[in-house]
């Protein structure tokens, strides 16, 4: 696990250049659901939701440190 919540990943992510769709599209989520986790109103996400989402966050943190 990362420390942050699904939340700061995705706009760590977004900070990063993704777009809402592209998150949710390589996460395999709708970009409905990402736009809910972003403004709170979708605050317990499903855990595949968060393991998606965390998965390409430790990705893409793993690329700018290499």
């Amino acid at each position: 696990m990362s420390g942050l919540t699904p939340q700061e990943m995705v706009k760590s992510l977004i900070d990063s250049g993704y777009t809402q769709s592209q998150i949710a599209e390589i996460a395999g989520v709708k970009q409905s659901s990402i736009s809910r986790l972003l403004t709170g109103v979708h605050s317990d996400p499903r855990f595949s939701t968060v393991r998606a989402i965390e998965k390409l966050f430790q990705e893409e943190t793993a690329k700018q440190k290499a």
